[in-house]
C-alpha cells in the first residue's frame, strides 16, 4: 500500500510539472504570436499607406530654395525605444536625414525638440536631446545643420510636422563658422511610413 501511495504522489507530481511546463510554453508561444501579429499589423500598415506617402518640403538656405515644389520626396520613419527617432525623406535624386536622439525621457516632453550646439550630438554632452540634420541633392550640393534647433510639432499616424532653423555648412566647414549660412525649413510627411521598435504608438503621438 505504501509502495501505490508514493507512486500515485510520483505520478501527480509529473502531471503538475508537465502542465506547468506547458502552461510555460503556452504562454511563450502566445507572447511569440502577439508580437508577430503587431509586426505583421505595422508591416500591413505600411504597405496600404505607401502609395499615400508624400513630403512638402520648404527649405531655404542663404535665402535660397534648395528644393522644388516638383520634387516627388517620401518619408520612412524609424523608432528606437524612447531614446532615438530617425526620418528618412528621399526623392530620386535628393535626400533628406532628421535624427533626434535623447536621454531615457526624450519622450515625456512634448513637442520633441532637439538642439545642435557647439557640434554636440551626443546627448549626455548637451544634456538633453539632440538632432542632426543632413541634405544632399545628386552632383550638385550636401549641406549638414551645424547651429540650430529642430521641433516636431505635430506626429500622429497619418502626419509628421518637422520644423527647423539655425546654420549650416558643408562638411568641411563644420569647423568653419564664418562660412555658414542661415537656414530654415518646415518639412510636412503625410502618411509617412513608420517603424516601432519597443514603443507602442499611443505612447509617440501628439
Amino acid at each position: 500500500m505504501k509502495k501505490i501511495s508514493l507512486l500515485l504522489i510520483a505520478m501527480q507530481l509529473n502531471i503538475s510539472c508537465q502542465d506547468a511546463k506547458d502552461k510555460t510554453t503556452e504562454s511563450v508561444t502566445n507572447s511569440v504570436i502577439e508580437k508577430t501579429l503587431d509586426q505583421v499589423g505595422v508591416a500591413s500598415e505600411n504597405i496600404e499607406r505607401a502609395n499615400q506617402n508624400q513630403a512638402n518640403i520648404e527649405i531655404t538656405y542663404d535665402g535660397k530654395p534648395l528644393f522644388t515644389t516638383e520634387e516627388n520626396f517620401k518619408t520612412i520613419m524609424n523608432i528606437a525605444g524612447k531614446q532615438m527617432m530617425v526620418f528618412s525623406i528621399d526623392s530620386d535624386d535628393a535626400k533628406i536625414n532628421i535624427a533626434f536622439s535623447g536621454l531615457k525621457n526624450m519622450l515625456d516632453v512634448k513637442p520633441i525638440s532637439g538642439k545642435n550646439e557647439e557640434g554636440k550630438l551626443d546627448p549626455k554632452d548637451a544634456n538633453g536631446t539632440v538632432v542632426s540634420i543632413t541634405m544632399a541633392k545628386e552632383n550638385e550640393y550636401a549641406y549638414t545643420l551645424l547651429e540650430g534647433e529642430a521641433t516636431i510639432s505635430k506626429l500622429n499616424q497619418d502626419e509628421v510636422i518637422i520644423d527647423f532653423a539655425g546654420k549650416a555648412g558643408s562638411f568641411l566647414d563644420a569647423n568653419k563658422p564664418e562660412n555658414w549660412k542661415p537656414i530654415q525649413g518646415k518639412i510636412v510627411s503625410k502618411y509617412p511610413v513608420m517603424n516601432f521598435i519597443q514603443i507602442k504608438k499611443e505612447d509617440l503621438f501628439y
